[in-house]
């Protein structure tokens, strides 16, 4: 219902698998995660969304572990981010963690590597959601083929959403 109120289709397939690494991109705008969110709320899928702990205060803490959020301590360094992201996929039978590759909706020339040294380290697989700004879907694309190479597999990555989907606000891609 939120994703036709949004003008938002849904498009593509959900992985079957137990465990998946969803990356949304490109993230060009705050309303890519109000329409991930609504994708996944109208397919039945509960995944874990990252938000900074800073945002859960009342009321927002409510409605942010209500759709997903899960706080997310970047107060120390990246690792530690990623040693939480670890903790919470193997404490976990069945769990999908969506991540924002950029890490911001801002212009980047490389996405943050957490999701990778995540998946690394837990074996679980990649998949991307793509945000179609052009013709206003949420895309179940596929997974990621990953090397191991965290440099190559990172560029890979990018160079495909660049090449195949357009952001909200393509001057932020």
């Amino acid at each position: 219902m939120g994703l036709k109120l949004m003008g938002w289709k849904l498009a593509g397939k959900l992985p079957d698998e137990p465990k998946v690494i969803l990356i949304g991109a490109p993230h060009t705008s705050n309303w890519d995660a109000l329409a991930a969110t609504f994708s996944m709320l109208s397919v039945g899928l509960h995944y874990t969304i990252l938000v900074k702990k800073e945002w859960f205060f009342w009321p927002m803490g409510i409605l942010f572990r209500a759709v997903g959020g899960h706080p997310v301590d970047r107060s120390g360094n990246a690792r530690a981010t990623v040693d939480q992201m670890i903790d919470l996929i193997e404490s976990r039978d069945e769990v999908v963690v969506g991540f924002p590759p950029e890490g911001t909706r801002s212009k980047v020339d490389k996405y943050k590597s957490g999701y990778l040294r995540v998946s690394y380290a837990t074996g679980v697989p990649v998949f991307l959601a793509a945000f179609d700004g052009i013709g206003k879907r949420v895309v179940l694309d596929r997974f990621m083929d990953l090397t191991g190479d965290l440099e190559t597999d990172n560029a890979n990555i990018k160079a495909y959403v660049d090449a195949t989907w357009t952001g909200i606000h393509p001057e932020k891609q």
